[in-house]
């Protein structure tokens, strides 16, 4: 059976298998379906089902005593009601961080970043991952989606309650929605995203409190970190 049929046996939600050649057709695929949900009521989000990823639903069925991910999704979309994000990103940042910009003299990139490349989609020689689809989820808040699709509680991944709430925090803050998950990735779509180089570093330092992993193995520095947040319409997590 295909990853693809799997997904039809856990979740009755419409959607369509993706082929894409470039980020372009992505980019214009996801936008006009975004813009199509906010008017009919659902959130799209892109799904990478690979082995890995399925494996995570089954194992968290396994775990709760139940057949039905929707008991999964119930449990994530109540726990995270009682976390307060800003509190969650401060006690990351005062266990895992002390000084974070230390390159004084960094020159920053002015240019504005409004490409949606969403390369999460791409494997690295650029070609277009099997089993990608993108799924209409009949929600109104995107930052929920995080809990349908959970993904996370290893390698320093929250879990699905806690990128819930952390993504509540940043959609009310700058519009920021998930775009795509994989079973160790998140992508996002920022409506507003920050304009000046202050807001830049102190959401870099939240970034880096949510996913130590994008300083650590990504960016490799809080300056260039913060300089690819600024002005930038996408966000990406890696948790390797």
């Amino acid at each position: 059976m295909s990853n693809i049929e799997e997904f039809k046996k856990l979740y009755n939600f419409e959607f369509e298998e993706i082929k894409a050649k470039d980020y372009k057709e992505i980019e214009r695929k996801y936008l006009a379906s975004y813009k199509e949900g906010k008017e009919k009521g659902f959130t799209p989000v892109f799904l990478v089902l690979d082995d890995v990823l399925l494996e995570k639903f089954e194992l968290d069925m396994e775990d709760e005593n139940t057949d039905n991910i929707m008991d999964i999704v119930k449990s994530n979309l109540e726990k995270y009601k009682n976390i307060n994000a800003v509190e969650f990103l401060k006690k990351s940042q005062d266990e895992n961080t002390e000084d974070y910009f230390t390159e004084k003299d960094y020159k920053f990139d002015n240019k504005e970043k409004y490409n949606l490349e969403l390369s999460t989609l791409f494997d690295y020689e650029g070609n277009f991952k099997d089993n990608v689809i993108l799924v209409k989820v009949p929600i109104k808040n995107p930052y929920e989606v995080l809990g349908y699709f959970g993904m996370g509680g290893y390698n320093d991944c929250p879990l699905p309650a806690e990128q819930i709430a952390v993504a509540k925090y940043w959609y009310e803050k700058y519009g920021a929605v998930p775009a795509v998950i994989t079973y160790d990735e998140i992508e996002f779509y920022v409506e507003k995203p920050v304009q000046t180089f202050e807001e830049a570093k102190k959401l870099a330092v939240e970034h880096y409190a949510f996913c130590y992993d994008i300083v650590d193995q990504c960016y490799g520095t809080f300056e260039k970190l913060a300089d690819g947040l600024y002005k930038n319409i996408q966000w990406y997590f890696w948790w390797d």
